[in-house]
């Protein structure tokens, strides 16, 4: 796998794009959500804590499915 070098202003230039490949938004989406996390995790209240975990696995979840779907 190839070094990624995103950063968050990078990562919304991708995902405002609509010529951006299926990859790259996933990428950028899943570095924006890191790039918040990283800022904002010790300010969240107990149930925005569990929302962003249960996206955070429901993400984790669609992509280990799509990949077993793909591989047969």
């Amino acid at each position: 796998m190839g070094e990624i070098k995103l950063n968050r202003e990078d990562s919304m230039r991708i995902l405002n794009s609509t010529d951006a490949s299926p990859d790259a938004r996933v990428i950028a989406a899943f570095a924006v959500m890191f790039f918040e996390a990283v800022e904002h995790a010790d300010e969240l209240d107990a149930e925005t804590y569990a929302i962003a975990h249960k996206l955070l696995r429901m993400g984790a979840s669609e992509l280990d499915h799509a990949r077993e779907q793909a591989n047969g």
